[in-house]
């Protein structure tokens, strides 16, 4: 069953990048969603990634990746839903707004789609 765990920025402050050459880089700003589900079995995570990747899960982030892996520690699958936006955006939402944006729409979409 699909457990919500956290969501949290992913902050960027203190890594050095370098640009190459005389191009600017826009360091993204990041958040994650993180979730468990105890019943999504290693088996079926390339098609559970494949389905969510596809997926257009329209809001305000630039870009959205997923990372699903099984976790041997706790038996369970852990699900990361990474937004990121662009650090030149001034109306990138707060925390919270994020959560009340995406939760729901990931959430209805990940149990239509599960495979078990």
């Amino acid at each position: 069953m699909l457990q919500f765990e956290e969501i949290k920025e992913v902050n960027m402050d203190g890594i050095n990048i370098e640009p190459i050459e005389d191009s600017e880089i826009s360091i993204p700003r990041s958040f994650t969603l993180v979730y468990t589900d105890d019943e999504l079995t290693e088996k079926v995570i390339p098609e559970v990634w494949e389905k969510l990747n596809e997926h257009n899960f329209e809001g305000d982030a630039e870009n959205i990746d997923f990372i699903i892996y099984f976790d041997d520690l706790s038996k369970k699958s852990k699900i990361v839903m990474a937004l990121y936006y662009s650090e030149d955006d001034s109306n990138i939402p707060k925390i919270n707004d994020i959560a009340n944006q995406y939760q729901p729409i990931f959430e209805d979409f990940y149990n239509e789609n599960k495979p078990y």
